[in-house]
């Protein structure tokens, strides 16, 4: 198996559970059957362009979302946490500018009450 075709389909599942789609969802946004979908995201089917700008379309990611990938070692600490600002950086991308602002001064005001409080 290509270890290109393993990277994208885990990157297209990875966005795809991120924005909490079924295959079945994305198999109706995109044309195409959902068990050739399941293939492509576990890396045994080529997938020709024009299906790759269905699937990239559908997610509403751009197409170099689909190479952002690096090994991180999964029994480190940096793995769950650079999972987790993947997963946030993802569901940042799609909000207003003011809605990031926001969460980012709540989340900087949660962390000094923690820290006022250990």
């Amino acid at each position: 198996m290509g270890t290109l075709k393993m990277i994208i389909g885990d990157r297209i599942r990875f966005i795809r559970n991120l924005k909490g789609m079924t295959l079945q969802q994305l198999s109706l946004a995109t044309g195409l059957q959902p068990s050739y979908l399941g293939d492509v995201e576990r890396g045994k089917r080529n997938t020709s362009l024009d299906s790759l700008e269905k699937i990239v379309t559908a997610l509403n990611m751009k197409p170099e979302d689909l190479f952002e990938y690096r090994e991180v070692d999964i029994n480190s600490e940096e793995f769950e946490i650079s999972s987790v600002l993947e997963a946030h950086n993802q569901f940042l991308k799609e909000k207003k500018i003011e809605d990031v602002k926001m969460i980012h001064r709540i989340t900087k005001d949660i962390f000094k009450s923690i820290e006022g409080n250990s």
